[in-house]
């Protein structure tokens, strides 16, 4: 989970830095709007990494807890990464995997679900 909370840390400090950007920017409402919705989106998604790693922190790690986290960090990286792409430059297409992140962000909230409905300490 060491690298769980790596990624969750950088992910936060990007995200606080794209909605620093996002504020100050003198781009179009449409550019900043993304800017602030993968901001908002990925450190909101940061901070449910950190939770899955003290989960498993505590001794209670299992497949669904590992799934989840790689779920969120793909969440993150397509759901964010896709709008931060979007807004900075001409790259159009990449906007077509955007829904993907988000399905990877429910699917990770479902598998932090499937966790805490099956995992039992001994």
């Amino acid at each position: 989970m060491r690298r769980v909370v790596v990624f969750a840390g950088l992910s936060g400090a990007v995200m606080v830095g794209m909605g620093a950007y996002a504020s100050h920017s003198g781009g179009g409402d449409e550019a900043r709007a993304w800017l602030e919705t993968g901001a908002q989106y990925g450190l909101w998604h940061s901070l449910a990494l950190l939770g899955v790693a003290a989960i498993g922190a505590r001794g209670s790690s299992s497949r669904w807890l590992t799934l989840a986290a790689i779920a969120f960090v793909a969440g993150i990286m397509l759901f964010s990464g896709t709008l931060f792409v979007r807004a900075l430059s001409d790259f159009d297409w990449v906007s077509k995997a955007t829904p993907l992140g988000g399905i990877c962000f429910i699917a990770g909230w479902l598998l932090l679900a499937a966790h805490g409905a099956t995992f039992r300490r001994d």
